[in-house]
């Protein structure tokens, strides 16, 4: 195994030697995650060993959705990361990329009534890591972005690296199919090719970085992580990491039957699903279940909502402040027409029919949501 992965690193030297050839500016995609973590690592190895000494930046986009642990692991590596390439004489600079506060999962779900994403909606993924990351690269035109994407990791993913990349040729070499220049950045995938094995054997006989927290993360070969509240996903593995993520999850899950529920959404007129916003009702199920999650686990399961806005946090705004103060300061900064008072959700027995929704949602969810739902009767 080990002479294969000798083999695959020689692989990623000679599609990050034939990026060099154009670009000068490398920017790493680190995620946090096994396989950006290898795509850095092999950056830092090839840099070292051919001697070159391009500009480096190194991005993190934070959603504010993940579990802390994975974002102190992530500010860990990246010291690391920094330190190291700072002795080789690199000229290295760090991003982070995280949305504005009218962006987090915490804002549109309450004040706007955005229902849980579908693979037709996936507004999350937009707002949260796309717009967020593209902000920060366009600071760095004629630049290329390593990323840690592998054909393997599933069969979406495997179709849409095809699509972007291309395949390797028969009897000719596979170089350009580590390569892609059909997208608004270049990207090389050093490890595109790369197996599950091969990544975890990597990690686990390198030298150069400490990855030790990383193997705590993913305690499951299969582990994926992203957001606390993503409905994308059936196993949000995230959420299974300690046990006081058990309320996240079941959050998590009561998000997803509150969208689901059609006497929970505001009808519509147009687009995909004539089922518009959460309701009132809707949002504030959501709302007092995350407020009894947050007594539970504790505020720093739930970081994101430590955002600064408008001179206080999200939780001070949403949760702390007096009604009408907290109204007009959400108003002065998104003054959305979806907008509900704050008192509204707050207060969820004020609202005719919560008992009915509550006894429909039951039948929904998990027994770990079901306690939650129970404590709100």
């Amino acid at each position: 195994m080990w002479q294969i992965s000798l083999s695959r690193v020689e692989e990623a030297f000679r599609a990050l030697d034939e990026a060099y050839l154009k670009y000068k500016t490398f920017i790493l995609a680190f995620s946090g995650g096994k396989d950006s973590t290898v795509a850095s690592i092999l950056f830092y190895r090839w840099v070292k060993e051919r001697g070159v000494r391009p500009l480096v930046v190194l991005i993190h986009n934070d959603t504010l959705s993940e579990i802390p642990e994975m974002e102190q692991w992530v500010r860990y590596f990246i010291d690391q990361f920094l330190e190291k390439a700072r002795q080789l004489g690199l000229d290295v600079r760090l991003e982070y990329a995280a949305p504005y506060p009218t962006e987090t999962w915490y804002w549109r779900v309450f004040v706007r009534g955005y229902p849980a994403s579908t693979f037709s909606f996936r507004w999350c993924v937009d707002l949260l890591k796309i717009e967020p990351t593209a902000r920060r690269l366009r600071r760095y035109p004629n630049a290329v972005l390593v990323v840690g994407s592998r054909d393997e990791e599933s069969a979406a993913r495997s179709k849409s690296m095809a699509a972007r990349f291309g395949s390797c040729m028969s009897n000719a070499s596979c170089l350009g199919a580590y390569i892609t220049q059909n997208n608004d950045i270049p990207k090389v995938a050093p490890i595109r090719f790369w197996t599950l094995e091969e990544v975890w054997h990597f990690l686990r006989r390198q030298t150069d970085f400490d990855v030790s927290p990383l193997f705590r993360l993913y305690w499951f070969p299969l582990v994926r992580y992203g957001c606390w509240h993503c409905t994308l996903v059936k196993t949000q593995w995230a959420n299974h990491l300690d046990p006081k993520y058990k309320y996240a999850e079941a959050v998590r899950r009561i998000y997803k039957a509150v969208s689901d529920t059609p006497e929970l959404r505001t009808p519509k007129n147009t687009g995909y699903s004539r089922l518009g916003p959460l309701n009132a009702l809707g949002r504030s199920i959501v709302f007092n279940t995350l407020w009894i999650a947050v007594q539970k686990a504790g505020i720093d399961a739930f970081y994101g909502l430590k955002m600064p806005v408008g001179g206080y946090t999200l939780w001070q705004l949403l949760y702390e402040l007096p009604p009408e103060k907290a109204d007009r300061i959400i108003a002065k900064i998104d003054n959305t027409e979806r907008r509900i008072p704050i008192r509204l959700l707050r207060e969820l027995r004020s609202h005719e029919g919560w008992r009915e929704a509550l006894d429909k949602l039951k039948s929904k969810v998990s027994p770990e949501a079901l306690s939650l739902l129970s404590e709100l009767v």
